[in-house]
């Protein structure tokens, strides 16, 4: 059985930060596209890395499962310098950040991250959920951001029969 939280509880784990016009990041996004090296994860979904750590590849250094260190992917992937994703990213001040395809009918695996993690939905519908073991089960919809407390124990599954994309970045613990 779910047990239900206070809305109190809820926050704790998805705080909504206020609106965002996606429609200019797609445009950017399918702009771009054609030309993004992709990791592909399986049967899962692909991811594109934005940033990177000095020294490593730029398109695949921040893809994948963290390998920790997460608050040093600060450099921009030359591919996004001046664009809209480098925007987004000095102004939420995130690193680590990707753009991330979750395939139809795909769940992940429970997990925790070490960072808390900014979520901007670009393409999605009601039917992708994230879920937390505390018994929190949300969809998170286009047109806001997000922050969600990643440290918890949860997981994301795709329920639908389409591929949904968000922007993802890692925040500071630190700066909370």
């Amino acid at each position: 059985m779910i047990k239900m939280l206070s809305l109190y509880d809820k926050m704790a784990l998805i705080r909504n930060l206020g609106e965002i016009d996606t429609k200019p990041i797609l445009e950017s996004y399918f702009k771009l596209e054609e030309n993004m090296h992709w990791y592909e994860g399986g049967t899962k979904g692909r991811q594109v890395g934005l940033q990177y750590k000095p020294g490593e590849d730029p398109w695949f250094s921040a893809v994948g499962v963290s390998k920790g260190q997460e608050l040093t992917y600060t450099e921009i992937n030359p591919f996004f310098k001046d664009t809209i994703f480098e925007e987004l990213i000095n102004k939420y001040n995130v690193k680590r950040a990707r753009l991330l395809w979750v395939n139809p009918m795909s769940c992940y695996s429970m997990h925790k991250d070490t960072t808390p993690r900014l979520h901007i939905p670009l393409i999605t519908n009601p039917q992708c959920f994230f879920v937390f073991k505390q018994g929190v089960i949300e969809h998170l919809s286009v047109g806001r951001v997000y922050k969600l407390k990643t440290t918890e124990l949860h997981t994301f599954m795709n329920c639908s029969e389409e591929g949904r994309l968000h922007f993802i970045g890692v925040l500071d613990p630190e700066k909370e």
